[in-house]
Parts: structure tokens; sequence; C-alpha cells
């Protein structure tokens, strides 16, 4: 375990040093030092790496870390569901993985996103990959690479058998939240065997003006068993986990989470590098995760104003089944290393709508509907000369896309009929669909100096559409998460996104400073969005579902308004470019500043409009002081920009910039404990996040108003006092 020292930066910068003059060598993996800064995230160029445990405050949602990254930040529906955002893209266009495999989503709105399915408490670490992602990251990485890890009692030293453990516990004022977690086990130089657990719940957060955002409480249980043994030629490992998530709020999302429930099993084999250079690694895992929601046990029940109030109630039942795996090895050839591998994801989804009042009534959102993808990559990474390094790779993926056929039953009148043509007209459709995908990078480094080197790459990456995009039959919000009050339609038919992408970066350092800004951009041909649809089925089917919610023949007398129209997903041409940099200063053996910057801006190129939900432009900034003795006390800024880029499609809202002062302290009670303690949003600002999403809840379901008007963006969080200790043995 690290603890703050007074040189803390100063050993950091020259490790970072030794990092770059060890990456002449071919290898790139020689990048991996990093500068690990307090209460920011460890920084340097082609990645930057977040260690939870060595942070003074460690959210509850694990997501939330990523915003001390350059460029990355979190969409966020409520306070378990944070979505990773890279560079402005977001959701299945970022390569999210956990351990080197990727993880499907329960629910069709991605109330249970990839990082949610871990605690913070469990993780080793998450790394984000800047600029381009190499093949070897994985496929359909076009938003990006991140890659988390779960953390693992060590082996022993000795030849001796020996206990090993964690325990962390932690309280939040703002919404009186209390976690839990332990990592506990017994290793020898040979096995090692460990069990991990935590249990973290929340009650209704607050805003900046003190009033309750509802409903925003969550309860989460996670337990995992796992089991490693040393061979002479590398390890082995298999493992088994449990997760539980209850009565979590999602106020910007039709529905809530009465659970999450999910089992894991997974086995690798990692080998140690033979006497020919050789090495390879296998991985693999196996979930099933069932998932409930709805729209009456934590909220007040919308109702139908043009039927006389009647209350529509709904609930969800959806499942996800995942096989993921990967095989891959890398030799030495020549100045350099070859990597080839192989590695796929297997994926089934169900999802089922009812009524608890209606029996007659059912709607099955998305039927056995299939996702495989089978992939194959080749990597080369080399030193041309001494100071200039090459990184070039290809991948060629298959996407396999089904689903079953569709029906509703229960709709009464025409709109009966409109539903049931929806569902013949999809069924009859070509459900059969296959991409292939073909990726291209080549990435050059080249080290001007002991503390100046410069990259530059190119990339052409492509991704499949997701299955929401390509098999949402009916006018519904089940969008992946899109929170943007709008209802969808799917298109059969969609082709694949293609992205050709340009990234360039400076890392210099010197023993006191260091800065690693990156510019970027990034056409993309037959982008993903949502286009209006005025006429049609599906359309029309809308009109009178309108009218029966707003009352009042509202959308037959505005025909127009964004609640009244459907899009449905078409291919697109669209443009990301933008910079982004993370900077410090060691201004002595106690005082150290550290910080980063983003921008981004995202557009279409077919008509004169923005892309939905991107991040302003934003700064962190945190002052620190280290005493002395195993202390320190950080100052913190997080500055936003004013969105005003805003998606007319989406009848997106404009927000106001804001800034949020945070405050936190470290201390190492002895060498394998510490204890930390602060403040976030001291000055109880009220501020809204653009990437947060629209509040649909009027009231919790025992009736408390919520103090958020129906259809503005959520706030975020206001004043919390927190305190959190960890201790390791």
């Amino acid at each position: 375990m690290k603890h703050p020292q007074s040189n803390h930066i100063r050993q950091s910068l020259i490790s970072l040093a030794a990092g770059l003059i060890l990456s002449a060598t071919p290898s790139y993996a020689a990048d991996t030092a990093v500068i690990q800064v307090e209460g920011s995230a460890p920084e340097q160029m082609e990645q930057v790496t977040i260690t939870p445990s060595e942070q003074p405050y460690k959210p509850a949602d694990a997501a939330d870390n990523l915003k001390s990254v350059p460029g990355a930040n979190v969409n966020k529906n409520g306070p378990m569901t944070g979505i990773v955002q890279y560079r402005g893209m977001y959701g299945s266009r970022v390569n999210v993985q956990l351990d080197g495999l990727n993880i499907a989503p329960a629910g069709p709105n991605w109330m249970d996103p990839p990082l949610s399915h871990i605690a913070p408490s469990q993780l080793q670490s998450i790394t984000v990959i800047r600029g381009i992602a190499p093949v070897s990251a994985g496929a359909e990485s076009i938003g990006g690479s991140v890659q988390a890890t779960t953390a693992k009692l060590p082996y022993s030293t000795d030849g001796s058998i020996h206990p090993h453990g964690m325990i962390s516990g932690g309280y939040d004022s703002n919404n009186n939240a209390f976690t839990s977690a332990a990592r506990l086990g017994i290793s020898s130089k040979t096995d090692r065997l460990q069990i991990s657990g935590n249990d973290d719940k929340g009650q209704d957060m607050k805003a900046g003006n003190g009033k309750d955002i509802v409903p925003t409480p969550y309860k989460r249980h996670n337990l995992g068993v796992e089991y490693g043994h040393r061979l002479s030629g590398g390890e082995a490992s298999l493992g088994y986990h449990n997760e539980r998530v209850d009565d979590s709020g999602t106020p910007a999302l039709p529905m809530d989470i009465i659970y999450v429930k999910g089992n894991a099993y997974n086995a690798a084999y990692h080998s140690n590098k033979g006497a020919t250079g050789l090495h390879w690694l296998a991985d693999m895992h196996y979930m099933d995760t069932d998932h409930k929601m709805d729209n009456f046990s934590l909220r007040q029940v919308p109702v139908m104003l043009g039927m006389g109030g009647k209350p529509m109630n709904r609930f969800t039942i959806a499942n996800a089944k995942d096989f993921a795996y990967k095989l891959h090895a890398s030799l030495p050839v020549g100045e350099g290393r070859i990597t080839v591998g192989t590695d796929g994801w297997v994926v089934k989804h169900n999802a089922d709508v009812f009524d608890p009042k209606n029996a007659a009534f059912s709607l099955q959102n998305y039927n056995n509907v299939k996702r495989n993808r089978y992939s194959l990559f080749s990597e080369w990474n080399t030193a041309l000369t001494d100071s200039l390094d090459l990184r070039i790779g290809a991948r060629y993926s298959r996407v396999q896309m089904n689903s079953g056929t569709v029906d509703a039953t229960g709709f009464a009148g025409m709109l009966g009929t409109l539903i049931n043509k929806l569902s013949k007209n999809f069924n009859n459709s070509q459900r059969s669909q296959n991409d292939n995908l073909i990726d291209l990078t080549l990435q050059l480094k080249q080290r001007i100096n002991d503390n100046l080197s410069f990259s530059i790459g190119a990339a052409r990456k492509q991704r499949a559409p997701a299955y929401q995009e390509r098999y949402l039959w009916s006018p519904l919000e089940s969008t992946a998460g899109l929170a943007d009050k709008r209802t969808y339609v799917g298109n059969v038919n969609l082709n694949s996104e293609t992205s050709y992408n340009v990234d360039a970066g400076l890392n210099w350092h010197s023993d006191h400073i260091y800065f690693t800004p990156h510019i970027f951009f990034k056409r993309v041909n037959n982008y993903i969005q949502g286009t209006p649809l005025t006429s049609g089925t599906a359309y029309n089917f809308r009109i009178m579902q309108g009218n029966m919610i707003k009352g009042g023949n509202f959308c037959t007398n505005n025909p127009k308004n964004p609640f009244c129209v459907p899009l449905q997903f078409s291919n697109v041409n669209a443009e990301f470019y933008g910079a982004d940099a993370g900077f410090g200063v060691n201004f002595t053996d106690h005082i150290a500043l550290d910080g980063t910057i983003s921008y981004v801006r995202g557009k279409r190129r077919d008509i004169s409009d923005n892309l939905y939900r991107m991040a302003p432009l934003n700064s962190t900034v945190a002052v620190s002081y280290y005493g002395d003795a195993d202390w320190s006390i950080t100052a913190e800024g997080d500055f936003y920009g004013k969105q005003n880029k805003v998606s007319t499609t989406n009848a997106e809202q404009i927000t106001a910039g804001y800034s949020l002062f945070n405050l936190s302290a470290r201390y190492a009670v002895t060498a394998n404990s510490e204890i930390s303690a602060g403040i976030n949003n001291v000055l109880d600002r009220f501020y809204q996040d653009h990437l947060g999403g629209y509040n649909r809840v009027a009231a919790n379901a025992a009736g408390q108003r919520s103090a958020v008007a129906l259809g503005n963006r959520l706030p975020g969080e206001g004043r919390s006092f927190f305190v959190q200790a960890q201790a390791s043995f």
C-alpha cells in the first residue's frame, strides 16, 4: 500500500523518466511506468491508470473514477449507472473490459453498465488507453478502450502459508451512505485462495439546494471467491462472483432497478516468458444475469391523462447470458514482438414488459436476441531506431446477430391494430444480420530527448450496431441509457460504423513539471443516430400513445413536439475533434499541483446539428500539501464550461457552467492502514452535469415530491462529508 510522502511526485517523475528510457526497447509494455499523483489519475502518454485504493476518496460508482482522466467522463442516469464516455463517444462504442473480457449489461437501458458489475473496493485498477487503442486491446474499440482489473491477494514470498487480508469502510453524509468490504485469504509460494465481499447502501441524494433527488437510493452486495496456482510455466486461476443490486433509483429512466442479480464464473492461464520469449494467455468467463425493473415500487406511478388519470403500471423482466473468451500469444521477432490472438463474445438477451394490474398485457421488448462476435488480430511492436518505436496492427471481427419473433397483447382498439402491424413488419424483416469489421492501427513514438517524446497515430476502426439499435421494434425508451426523453425504433438494415482517426501527443517532463497534451480528429461514416420519424406505423402509434398519456389530443395538436415524434436509429455522418492533457508542477518537496483539461466537439456532417450528450470543456486542478510524516491535504477544483453546442435532433437542453471545490486529507496510521476524510462540493453548489439524464419522476412511492421538475436535467450531488478507512495485512 502506498502512502503520501513529501517527495512522492518527484520520485514518480523519476520513475516515468526511467520508463521512457526503457521504452527504447521494442516492447511498448515498458511504457506502463506512470506518474502517481496524489488525488488524481496517474498520468503518462500512452495510458492513464487509476488505483482506487490510493485515492483519498473512493466513489460508490467505479465509473466515477474516470472523471480525473484526460478526455474521459461519465454519463449518469442514477447513482450506480455510470456509463463511460471518452472523447465524446460512450456506451457500446467504448470497449470496457473487466479482467480483459467484455461484460454484457442485462438491462436494455444499461441500468447495469459494465463497471457497475464491480464495486470500487474490489478494484485493483482502471486503465484508460489514451488516443488510439491498439488492436490487441479488443474489438469494437471505435470510441476507445478501458481496462478494469480486480484486486488479488499476493502469493507468499517464502515457503510458509500466510494469511492475507484487507478490510475497508466508509460513510458519506449527503445520502447517509455506508460501505464496507473485506478481502481475506491464505497463500503459499504456489497457491492462493481468497474470498471477497462488499455491502454498500445509500438513501436519496440531496442536490445543492438541500432537497432530495428522488428516487436515488441504492443497495449492492457482492461476494466472490478465487483460487490461483503457480505452475512452472505460469499461473492458473478459477473464480466465482455473485452480485446483487436491489431497490436502486434511476430517475432519468422510465423505470427503477428492483434487482440485478447474477453469477459469473471465470478461468484463466497466463504463462511466463519461456526461454524462447514466448508468452501466452487464455481467459474466459460465463455470466448469467437477471434484472427486474418497474415504475411503481420506488416512484409515483405515471398516469394516462387521456384516460381519466388511469395508472400506467409497468414492470420488465430482462436477462443476459454472456460467454467471453480470449487466447493471445506473443513472440520475439527481429527487433520487436509479434502478438497474435483470437477472442469472442457470445451474448443472448431477453426483455419482456408487463402490467401487474392487467394479466392480458405483455410486450416482448427483445426476444431471444443474439449478438455473437468472433475476432482475430495480429500486432507488431518494434524499435525502428534507438529512439523511434512502431506499433502496427490489424483485426478482423465477424458479428452475427439475430432476433426471435416478437408479439404484444392487451392493446385495445386502433392502438392494438398498430402494435400488431409493427410486430408483423418486424417478424417479416431480415432479422439475421452479419457484419464484417476491419480495424487497422499505425502508431509511431519518437523520443526527442530524455524529457520529451512525441507520438502520432492513425487508425480505421469499426463497430457493428448494438442490439437495441437493430431490434427495438416498437417506440420505447430502452436505448442503452440515452435518457433523452425520446422514444426510438430500431433498424435491422443498419450498416456498421466506420471511423478514421488521427491522434498526436507530446509527453514533456522535467524534475518538477510534466505536461502531456493530445489532439485528435475522428471522421465517422455511418454513425448511428436517431433521426425523426414523421410518418408511418411507428409514428402513428406514438401519436395515439402520446394522446393517451398527455390527454387533450396533445400529439394530434402538436405533431412535431419531440414527445410525439419517435426517432429511428439511422446511419448518418459525423465527426469528433478536440484536445486533452494532463499536467503537474512540483513546487517544493511539500507542495504540488496537478490536473487535467479536456475538450471535445461532436457534430453531424450530413446536416447542421451537434451530437447528443457531449461533455463540455472541463478541467480538474488539485493542490496538495505533503507533510513530513505520512499525511497529506488536498484542495481540488472541478471546472465545467457552459455547453450550448447541443443536439436539436434530441431536443437537448443547454447547461450552464459551474465550479466545484473539494477538500480531503489522508493519514497513514501504520504502514498498512490509513484513514481519509473530507468534504465534496464544499460550497454546496447547485449544478447540473451536462452528462446527467433528464428527470422522469414527479414524486417517490411515498408521495415525496422531487426537487427537480419533470423534464429538467438531474442536478449533481450537494455538499457531503465523508470518512473512509482501510487496513491490510
